[in-house]
């Protein structure tokens, strides 16, 4: 999708004494800064390039964003310098970094909406920018745009007319070529390019019908606030959720996942066998590819955790760490088998997290054995040492865990149900045919 840009540099004086030294954007909202919750939105929405067009204590943001993993998206900053730019030259300053053309919404805005429709609608054009639109009746501000069958006659901030039904909802779309007539140097609101475009015809609009928020007033936090912590406790998470896995498997590597089932037929065709290590959640998962490599595939598979009495017996006289690679050095682990590791971290031994896997992982490599693994965040010590690796993406640092460990069974059944592996037929897709 196209990149963001997100105004954020303003001084915020409606908000004084409040914005005197913290920056409107981290003005804590439902009990997080804001810009966390409009980042939060972004990734759920499948944008993965943001730029940040900060001036006014633009350092702090930086400070708190950072460069965006926390959200998996690649954040940028654009710093208006000694004087400020307005917004429309806070733009025209960031273009190296936005690209050719791009969404551009304002540091104060939550804006329920759905990204891909309105870049879809643009690109199903020619226009050169794009502004979304509410049927306001002054409802929330002062109505601003004259919109009659289903064209954009006018945007106008500065002057209010009666035609004017209409207000600019917070999202647009730009062309970067619009900005070639300003100057680097140049402060002015972009407002003033919007109104410029939909005076020759070159601005689409776009209609929403679900009202915006803004923490720009005192009110509009108490409303924003409401609405954050409305959708954080209700079945709208449901959505959220879904939306969250719908960009993951947009996101996840086929390459690897192709290479992964290379390798395992070439365990296969050896004669090796998998073994499947994972703990808490991801145990569970490994107990029910046991099954399907073995009944689907047809080559022999384990699971140490599947051997509880074993498991805590190890894990009594001889501690956690060690628990698999004694497992694997009892039966034998040889260059013909394959380590399959489901994990959320992937282990850490310098954080303690997961040290039972980094140990098998390391007296694997020392036999020669595969490995292959299904993990979330950076992927850990397992990406590091494996031979193939499907690394979940991360849309949403506070649900790593359940899309990790829900998507290790998407990839594992994908796998049995490669042709490359898959040797026998399920019995519900053998009874329908």
């Amino acid at each position: 999708m196209l990149s963001v840009g997100i105004l954020c540099g303003g001084l915020a004086t409606r908000l004084r004494p409040m914005t005197e030294t913290v920056p409107k954007a981290l003005i804590e909202i439902a009990g997080k800064p804001f810009i966390c919750h409009q980042l939060d939105y972004l990734a759920r929405q499948g944008i993965s390039r943001v730029v940040l067009c900060v001036g006014y204590l633009g350092e702090m943001i930086r400070d708190v964003v950072g460069q965006g993993a926390s959200w998996g998206l690649q954040v940028s900053y654009s710093f208006d310098g000694p004087a400020l730019l307005g917004t429309g030259g806070a733009i025209k300053k960031a273009l190296p970094l936005l690209g050719k053309e791009f969404f551009v919404f304002y540091g104060d805005s939550y804006l329920p909406i759905e990204f891909r429709k309105v870049e879809e609608a643009f690109m199903s054009k020619e226009n050169l920018g794009l502004m979304t639109i509410l049927k306001n009746k002054n409802q929330w501000d002062k109505s601003n745009v004259i919109y009659q069958k289903n064209i954009l006659v006018e945007y106008n901030k500065s002057i209010n007319k009666p035609e004017m039904q209409y207000i600019d909802y917070g999202l647009g779309i730009l062309k970067a070529s619009i900005f070639d007539q300003y100057s680097n140097e140049d402060s002015f609101d972009i407002s003033r390019v919007y109104n410029q475009l939909s005076l020759v015809g070159q601005l689409q609009g776009y209609e929403v019908y679900e009202r915006f928020y803004e923490i720009g007033s005192h009110q509009g936090i108490s409303d924003t606030e409401q609405y954050l912590l409305k959708i954080g406790n209700t079945m709208e998470y449901a959505k959220l959720h879904l939306s969250e896995a719908i960009e993951i498997i947009k996101q996840l590597d086929c390459d690897a996942i192709e290479k992964m089932a290379d390798i395992l037929q070439g365990v296969k065709k050896d004669g090796g066998r998998i073994f499947f290590l994972g703990v808490g959640g991801s145990a569970g998962n490994c107990s029910h590819a046991v099954n399907d490599f073995r009944k689907i595939v047809g080559i022999e598979s384990y699971a140490p955790t599947d051997n509880v009495s074993e498991l805590t017996a190890r894990t009594n006289d001889e501690g956690w760490a060690t628990i698999f690679v004694e497992w694997l050095k009892i039966s034998k682990l040889n260059a013909k088998d394959c380590l399959f590791i489901f994990s959320v971290g992937g282990g850490n031994l310098e954080k303690n997290i997961s040290p039972n896997l980094v140990e098998a992982l390391i007296f694997g490599k020392s036999v020669g054995a595969k490995i292959i693994g299904v993990v979330g965040r950076d992927g850990g010590y397992t990406a590091k040492v494996a031979d193939a690796c499907s690394i979940i993406p991360t849309v949403n640092a506070e649900t790593i865990t359940p899309h990790s460990e829900a998507f290790q069974a998407v990839v594992w059944h994908l796998l049995v149900s490669h042709p490359k592996l898959k040797a026998n037929q399920t019995k519900w897709e053998s009874s329908v045919k």
